[in-house]
């Protein structure tokens, strides 16, 4: 059976050029074009979803990859798919990568091997080849908060979160020397990268250029996490607000803020955290909500459509909220 390799290699083009000619998508020549369908027809070549309706062949099945499953972010987000998976008749096969890129590829690949439906990846691994070298499998593949060529994404709307947190840092909170602190960026491919230059670019707007604080993804859960919050505040001594990347990161920085040897030292600082997961209502902090059930129900929805042969939207990008709770605005009361 030819697969997708077998057409680009007909044509003398790229495989991503032959995917973008059967998506519709890019700037593609009419010659090109009709190049690629004729090699598809001389070949007999069906994309999956082709072959699959015709022959009645589907597996519904749909792959989903994660780094990690004990992320609140991902707890939820695996919640919110397999519901909508199961509502239009699909079932999950769910897969953790530990954020190793050797892993996703062999869990990718296995996936396929499965003849899995489709595939949902939401992954920090920034190598695009992984997915690329591996089209030649016509699976189809749809991402969440992540970005590859040719491959639809749902994400939520990052840049405005940054603006959001800036301006409750700034504005309601009054601070002047805010701390951008998060998670070390690797690749603008990562959406995320977009919620700190909406708070860079906001408060530089303001006249409050910000101080940035990076660590490692795994040193989220470390036990050396107080260090480094002690190392930012000393490193920059004139913080007086804090925008943690993810809510996980800004309970752990409350935590260490209100320790008793630590308080008269740091006082009360505004903190205000993002996502918008459980762990940010229990400790009461301020934060920028996801709509991280729609995004996995949005996901599941749209890679049932690629599977159908359908067109789909390249990034689908939904609204994010500030919620104001006792970490931030008017009424917090500095010490």
């Amino acid at each position: 059976m030819a697969t997708l390799k077998d057409v680009a290699e007909k044509v003398g083009v790229s495989i991503t050029t032959v995917s973008r000619v059967m998506n519709g998508r890019g700037a593609i020549s009419r010659e090109t074009r009709d190049k690629v369908f004729a090699a598809m027809k001389e070949l007999n070549y069906f994309p999956n979803e082709m072959a699959r309706s015709l022959g009645n062949k589907s597996s519904h099945l749909i792959g989903l990859i994660v780094p990690y499953i004990d992320h609140a972010f991902f707890g939820i987000l695996t919640a919110a798919i397999e519901e909508a998976c199961y509502k239009s008749g699909y079932k999950l096969f769910f897969c953790t990568s530990g954020g190793n890129p050797n892993r996703e590829r062999e869990l990718f690949t296995m996936l396929c091997a499965n003849n899995v439906a489709g595939v949902l990846v939401c992954s920090r691994i920034t190598d695009e080849s992984l997915y690329m070298q591996n089209m030649q499998t016509d699976v189809p593949i749809v991402t969440i908060e992540r970005m590859i060529e040719d491959v639809p994404s749902v994400s939520c709307d990052n840049y405005k979160g940054g603006v959001l947190a800036a301006q409750e840092l700034l504005l309601a909170s009054g601070c002047k020397s805010p701390l951008l602190f998060g998670n070390r960026i690797i690749s603008d491919q990562l959406p995320a990268s977009l919620r700190y230059k909406g708070f860079q670019d906001t408060c530089a707007r303001n006249g409050s250029p910000c101080s940035e604080y990076y660590i490692d993804a795994e040193d989220l859960f470390g036990k050396n996490l107080g260090e480094d919050v002690y190392k930012a505040l000393k490193q920059f001594p004139e913080t007086d607000g804090i925008f943690a990347t993810s809510d996980v990161l800004a309970a752990r920085i409350m935590n260490t803020l209100n320790d008793a040897d630590e308080a008269d030292t740091f006082g009360r600082i505004p903190v205000i955290g993002f996502d918008g997961v459980d762990i940010s209502a229990y400790c009461e902090i301020s934060t920028i909500a996801q709509p991280i059930r729609q995004m996995g129900a949005l996901a599941v929805q749209i890679l049932i459509q690629r599977i159908n042969g359908q067109i789909v939207p390249e990034r689908s990008i939904l609204p994010v909220s500030l919620i104001r709770r006792k970490t931030s605005g008017p009424n917090f009361v500095k010490a």
